[in-house]
């Protein structure tokens, strides 16, 4: 993607940044149910009547509900800091404090030649110490806060969410249980989470939704009929005794 730096203190890490992830979503467009035809999306006024075209569309902030202040392209990269092509780190925070749930896409960090001893060092300490780096680095055009971390034999970069993008626990009202939980629960649970247990295998997890779909695209286009056959929901039971050992009886 493109060449930079990881710096903290005074110390200047080069580093190539690479994707680490290649998203598989299913392609799909929306078509003209009559003839098949790709649609085009078009800018129209309020009330619909008026087409706009795209070079009079500009850009606006929401200060107030309803009510929004235009931004130039000049006046928004004003408001950002200095394109360094650098990751600044600000702290480096024990690494099991981060919940993952401010990760966001991931990258990898290569060495460039004159920075390999420089990339060396920052990485086994970061795995000696079990310590990330949290900064900031500017990716298309925004700034970014991010996680640079050590993985294996890499140092993986994740674009993070700020604090207030959370949605927090009393907002959609997730009450604390009160429930003690009984010890033939509790066996059985143990149990079945024992029977399930194995080692994290990322490769034999696959996108079985994104399968079927191609598949059935596939079939469509051989001309072959669809079957479509959905499997039966489980049964309902309010009984969460019931419910474990019909599941421990299931894994068996």
């Amino acid at each position: 993607m493109w060449n930079g730096a990881i710096a903290f203190g005074s110390v200047t890490v080069p580093v190539k940044v690479f994707a680490a992830t290649d998203p598989r979503s299913l392609s799909m467009r929306e078509l003209h149910a009559a003839d098949g035809a790709p649609l085009a999306h078009r800018y129209f006024d309020p009330d619909g009547e008026r087409e706009i075209s795209s070079e009079k569309v500009v850009r606006g902030a929401e200060v107030s509900e309803g009510r929004f202040v235009v931004l130039s392209s000049e006046e928004l990269k004003a408001a950002d800091r200095p394109k360094r092509r650098a990751v600044e780190i600000e702290a480096f925070v024990p690494e099991q404090e981060i919940d993952p749930i401010y990760w966001d896409r991931a990258y990898n960090l290569a060495p460039q030649p004159e920075g390999q001893d420089a990339y060396a060092v920052l990485l086994a300490a970061l795995a000696r110490t079990r310590r990330s780096g949290i900064g900031r680095v500017v990716l298309r055009s925004r700034e970014r806060l991010v996680t640079v971390r050590a993985s294996g034999s890499t140092l993986r970069m994740h674009t993070m969410r700020f604090h207030d993008e959370l949605v927090k626990g009393a907002t959609v009202k997730l009450a604390a249980t009160t429930r003690r939980t009984g010890r033939a629960e509790m066996d059985i649970a143990k149990t079945l989470i024992g029977q399930l247990a194995g080692p994290y295998e990322p490769a034999k997890l696959k996108d079985t939704y994104r399968e079927r779909v191609e598949k059935l695209a596939r079939s469509k286009l051989a001309g072959k009929p669809a079957r479509l056959r959905r499997r039966p929901a489980p049964e309902r039971t309010d009984d969460l005794l019931e419910a474990l050992k019909a599941s421990l009886a299931g894994s068996r």
